[in-house]
């Protein structure tokens, strides 16, 4: 009898201790459950954040204001090309309305320092922004002469223009040594249009500007313009100055 009662109570003893270590598992597996939840809710939160945040910081980017270039009026070489790098900075923000390869003639809203006019020459790409140079079309006394009537010296007229594959030899001077034809696709009176470097460009000669073609800065960037047409052949020019 007693050793059957020893029995009894090692056996419950044991059947205790069972119990005792079977509550602790299951309780630290309860913490470590909760502690998995707990830390998956922080870093689910610490993504939502950085989700958060970058997505402020988009529109913090996409609400920011373009630099303002209207009072910024170039008087030296230098100006031209910090200008035309801020252009190209914005360019890519512009999206085009075709695709292809092709150029575009559009205004700024500066003036060179006889106060003629300077536009803006894009160059693209399959539809994307290749590159960006500012010319001269006109003289600055003659911009708002008729535009489709021959002599007029004014700016060439809004359209759209064939451009020819290569340059040809310049024939006059002020159109430099090589002359890249474009031909109007709609009626007007305007002929012999194209584009050129000016040499005359800001020198108080009375040639600064064009007769009505579109004219570069300086001899490089034509180089770079021909170019492009050399490599990429463009479809077309599209003039929108007025």
């Amino acid at each position: 009898l007693f050793s059957f009662c020893w029995l009894t109570l090692i056996a419950c003893t044991a059947n205790a201790q069972s119990k005792t270590v079977q509550q602790l598992s299951n309780s630290q597996l309860d913490e470590k459950i909760n502690f998995s939840i707990e830390n998956s809710t922080i870093q689910s939160k610490s993504l939502e954040n950085k989700v958060l945040l970058a997505s402020n910081a988009n529109k913090e980017i996409s609400l920011s204001s373009p630099v303002n270039l209207s009072s910024n009026k170039s008087r030296t070489h230098e100006n031209y090309e910090l200008n035309k790098q801020l252009y190209k900075s914005q360019g890519n923000s512009i999206l085009p309305i075709n695709s292809g390869n092709y150029m575009t003639l559009t205004p700024t809203p500066q003036v060179n320092a006889l106060g003629n006019p300077l536009y803006e020459l894009r160059l693209y790409v399959h539809g994307k922004l290749f590159d960006h140079y500012l010319t001269v079309t006109g003289r600055a006394h003659t911009q708002t002469k008729n535009r489709h009537r021959s002599g007029t010296e004014a700016p060439l007229p809004d359209g759209t223009y064939k451009v020819a594959r290569s340059p040809v030899a310049g024939t006059i001077p002020e159109a430099g040594d090589r002359f890249l034809p474009i031909r109007p696709l709609f009626k007007t009176g305007r002929t012999d249009l194209g584009i050129h470097y000016d040499p005359s460009f800001e020198k108080n000669n009375g040639e600064d500007g064009t007769s009505g073609c579109i004219a570069l800065t300086n001899r490089q960037d034509l180089e770079e313009v021909l170019n492009f047409v050399r490599i990429h052949q463009p479809q077309y020019i599209d003039v929108k100055i007025q």
